[in-house]
């Protein structure tokens, strides 16, 4: 047995007096009560209980004069003291005073001393110990209300205690995750804010530049200068379908590269949710690869409809010079079908745009993600009890029915709660 525990085995064969030497065959003979083994056994039990009780209360009065006599005691004669005067350790000792400063009263007795909670008076002096692992008493006592720790050996407690950090870390890793999911929330709303308000100047412009065309077109309609004016801009607007097309050429390669570069990094064996996030970026490049080409494809088939805008309008200009230079009023319907097309695409384009970044925001929805992150711990946390209470079923029903009463009231608990609005 280790030097660091003290069972109550130990405190009452050492300190106290219970127990003592073995009957021998001079002894008086056994009388019968007439009792049943089960009925013996349940006193067996009681006393057991009651035993650890009268331990645990013990403990605190000695951990209390042990505390005080360390106070009085000159520097550097502890370990002599504890040696000569009361045959403890120092790590024994230290436990008793532990067990003093948590669980002791303020009144003082010889014998028979109370912790100064009855929930912590109703424990053994090791299921006490085990306990100290929580810092906080209120805590403490809390958990020892929930789990009925009253009726757990030493090592259910224990198991229960780990599976407790265990779920604490768990819940902490999911906070985590929570907070870093509410800034992406609020980085993404940052962004579609800002692409909102780009969107709202570029329909701005739009409706300036249809104005302005509207305005050529009439001046057009004047002389025939104004149509090789026409034709100039025509021109214009080849050299910029031209550039629009090689630009969305190299915007569709650069993104094919970027997509192809992505698929091939090695994946990260950190968690499943690294690699989720690695094949939604998958998804995510693939889209604009996708709307790079779609924009590639549009850019040509712009630039091939000012090709031919631009040779009819010089047909056009040919046939003015022989004809004249007066040119047919145009109708509004055809004032307004210059610019209609532009300010539409970039009508599509912006809806298209909030579109995505919207679906982006709702998955990033931090509550969601934490419920599910918990949900996934309490699974694995419930599936681990119930194996536990198999094995104590398997050792003591009574036991394993008494902690499965205390299970389905704490769930019932919880339920009743979650249907509470």
């Amino acid at each position: 047995m280790s030097e660091m525990e003290l069972t109550e085995g130990q405190l009452l064969s050492q300190d106290f007096g219970v127990g003592g030497p073995p009957a021998t065959a001079g002894d008086a003979p056994l009388q019968d009560s007439g009792k049943t083994p089960d009925i013996l056994a349940a006193e067996i039990r009681t006393i057991k209980s009651q035993t650890g009780r009268m331990v645990l209360n013990a403990s605190i009065e000695v951990g209390r004069r042990l505390t005080e006599a360390k106070a009085k005691l000159p520097h550097g004669s502890w370990g002599e003291y504890l040696k000569n005067e009361v045959d403890y350790s120092p790590s024994q000792a230290q436990n008793l005073m532990r067990v003093f400063r948590e669980y002791g009263s303020d009144q003082q007795s010889l014998f028979g001393g109370e912790a100064k909670s009855q929930t912590f008076g109703r424990l053994t002096f090791s299921q006490a110990l085990s306990l100290l692992v929580i810092p906080d008493e209120d805590e403490r006592e809390k958990f020892v209300l929930e789990n009925d720790v009253e009726h757990m050996s030493v090592r259910e407690l224990n198991e229960a205690l780990k599976a407790r950090d265990e779920a604490e870390e768990k819940a902490v890793a999911a906070e985590d995750e929570a907070r870093r999911l509410r800034q992406e929330a609020e980085r993404l709303q940052g962004q579609l804010a800002g692409q909102a308000q780009v969107y709202e100047a570029k329909l701005t412009s739009a409706g300036v530049e249809a104005d302005q065309a509207r305005a050529a077109a009439k001046a057009a309609q004047d002389a025939l200068d104004k149509q090789r004016d026409k034709a100039q801009r025509l021109q214009d607007a080849l050299s910029e379908a031209n550039t629009s097309a090689q630009a969305a050429e190299e915007e569709h390669a650069r993104l094919t590269q970027e997509l192809e570069e992505l698929r091939n990094r090695p994946a990260e064996a950190d968690t499943a949710a690294v690699e989720a996030a690695r094949q939604a970026a998958i998804a995510e490049m693939t889209e604009k690869v996708d709307k790079a080409k779609d924009a590639k494809k549009k850019a040509e088939e712009k630039r091939k409809a000012a090709e031919e805008s631009l040779e009819a309008a010089q047909k056009e200009l040919a046939d003015l010079k022989a004809k004249g230079p007066e040119v047919r009023e145009l109708t509004q319907e055809e004032k307004d079908a210059l610019t209609a097309e532009a300010v539409e695409r970039i009508k599509a384009e912006n809806a298209e745009r909030m579109q995505a970044l919207e679906k982006q925001l709702s998955k990033a929805d931090p509550d969601t993600t934490t419920l599910m992150v918990l949900f996934k711990g309490w699974q694995e946390t419930y599936t681990k009890m119930w194996e536990t209470l198999h094995r104590i079923e398997a050792a003591d029903s009574d036991k394993a029915q008494r902690l499965q009463g205390g299970i389905r009231k704490a769930l019932e608990t919880a339920l009743e709660q979650m249907a509470t609005p």
